[in-house]
C-alpha cells in the first residue's frame, strides 16, 4: 500500500478511537502485507504516530503471535 493509502486507512481505523491499539496495528499490517512492527515503524516515519510508538508497544508487552492469531481469527482469516 502506498503512503497516501496507508494514511487514509490509518485515519479510518483511528476514527472514534482514543488510541492506536494492537488490533489496529495488526489489521493495518495485514492490509499492507507486513508485520505489525514494520507497520508501526512506518507510521512513525510518516508522522502518523509519535516517535517511540513501537517502543511503547515493546514496553507494554509487545504484539504477540497469539494476539495476531486472535485478531485474524476474529476477522475470519
Amino acid at each position: 500500500m502506498d503512503d497516501d493509502t496507508l494514511a487514509v486507512a490509518f485515519q479510518a481505523h483511528r476514527e472514534g478511537a482514543s488510541c492506536f491499539s494492537r488490533r489496529m496495528a495488526i489489521v493495518l499490517a495485514r492490509m499492507d502485507g507486513c508485520k505489525p512492527r514494520q507497520l508501526v515503524e512506518r507510521c512513525e516515519r510518516l508522522g502518523l504516530l509519535k516517535p517511540g510508538a513501537w517502543q511503547w508497544f515493546l514496553d507494554n508487552g509487545g504484539i504477540t503471535a497469539d494476539q495476531v492469531h486472535q485478531v485474524l481469527h476474529d476477522l475470519g482469516r
